[in-house]
């Protein structure tokens, strides 16, 4: 009879634990994905934010910016290797175009590993402000003073992606200088000239 009344209390102790552990569980998961309801709620929120700050304009103004960039320094890479170069041909030719395309490549790869302003400027809404600050924002943003704010924000971005790019491209100055050097070692060695 002893050992009945304490599997009993084995049983209730049993019990009463699980029933502990299912209210933890369901707290847990409660509070989980209630969690998950505001960091959706607060990325939709900041998702508004950015359109009404209009990142995807600034977005698409700095990629068409650098672009052109690049264009330009390709261009005037081209032309210093010909002025300097101008008898180049046949495979002498062929070799220093290919160290140039490749040369470029690095820089366009360069470029696309740079994270998005879209991305930097989610990531840093997300991590600064509140949900209830970021209703304010939105409110701000929403008004006329917040459009003309965003209109001005959108032209210092332009400033600032003249700046970046000059920038970078002083960055690659070391790296044109050294592809000027092989391309010299190309072009004055020993091997077919003609097409």
């Amino acid at each position: 009879m002893h050992n009945v009344e304490g599997m009993h209390h084995v049983r209730i102790a049993f019990v009463v634990l699980l029933g502990w552990f299912c209210c933890v569980t369901l707290v847990l998961g409660l509070a989980v994905a209630e969690a998950a309801t505001i960091e959706n709620s607060k990325a939709i929120k900041v998702e508004k934010l950015l359109t009404l700050i209009r990142v995807s304009e600034l977005e698409s103004e700095y990629d068409s910016l650098t672009q052109k960039y690049v264009s330009e320094y390709e261009q005037q890479i081209r032309k210093s290797i010909a002025s300097t170069y101008p008898d180049l041909a046949g495979e002498k030719k062929k070799e220093i175009e290919r160290l140039l395309d490749a040369f470029l490549k690095d820089i366009r790869k360069s470029i696309g590993q740079v994270e998005t302003l879209h991305d930097h400027l989610k990531h840093a809404y997300s991590r600064s402000f509140r949900e209830d600050e970021l209703d304010r924002l939105i409110a701000h943003y929403s008004s006329p003073v917040g459009e003309k704010d965003a209109g001005m924000k959108k032209s210092a971005a332009i400033e600032y992606n003249k700046l970046w790019t000059a920038q970078f491209m002083n960055q690659y100055k070391a790296r044109v200088e050294k592809l000027f050097q092989v391309i010299a070692v190309v072009a004055k060695s020993k091997g077919k000239q003609g097409a």
